[in-house]
C-alpha cells in the first residue's frame, strides 16, 4: 500500500526535476483504486494541468501501465472501476507511469504541464527512480 509520505516524496522529486528544467507542472499520485493520495500544482502551471495529471495517474495506476499504452483489461473488472464510475477521469495521454514496489503496482504518478507529453513522462520517470520505485514489473 502506497503511503502519503511515499506519495509526497515522489511528488517532491518530480517538482524538483520540473524546476531544474524550467517546467511548470501539476503532479498527482493515485492509489490502485484510482483515488488521489497527493497532488501539487506549481505556481505558474496552467489551470487545466491538475485535471490531466490526475486523469493520467488514475489511468496508469488502474491499468498498471504507462498512460499512453493500450490495455486488454476490461474496465469493469479493474479496481479503478468504482472511482471512474463516480467521476474520476481517465486519460490515454502520455505523462504517467505506474509506481511499482516489490513487483506489484501500488499506484501511479501523472504529470502535466511540461512543454511536451514526452517531457511529462520524463519527469514522472525521474521521480519514480529518484525515490526508489520501479516503473516496470519484475519479469516472472
Amino acid at each position: 500500500m502506497l503511503t502519503l509520505e511515499e506519495a509526497n516524496r515522489v511528488i517532491a522529486a518530480a517538482l524538483n526535476y520540473a524546476r531544474e528544467h524550467g517546467y511548470r507542472v501539476s503532479v498527482s499520485v493515485c492509489d490502485t483504486f484510482g483515488y488521489p493520495i497527493a497532488h501539487q500544482r506549481m505556481d505558474g502551471a496552467l489551470p487545466l494541468t491538475p485535471h490531466y495529471s490526475i486523469a493520467k495517474a488514475v489511468t496508469s495506476a488502474g491499468f498498471g501501465i504507462p498512460s499512453e499504452e493500450e490495455s486488454r483489461a476490461e474496465l469493469p473488472t479493474l479496481p479503478i472501476a468504482l472511482a471512474v464510475g463516480t467521476g474520476m477521469p481517465l486519460s490515454r495521454l502520455r505523462g504517467a507511469i505506474p509506481l511499482i514496489q516489490n513487483g506489484k503496482v501500488v499506484g501511479g504518478i501523472g504529470v502535466s504541464g511540461s512543454p511536451s507529453r514526452e517531457e511529462d513522462k520524463d519527469c514522472a520517470h525521474h521521480a519514480v527512480e529518484a525515490v526508489g520505485f520501479s516503473a516496470t514489473p519484475r519479469q516472472q
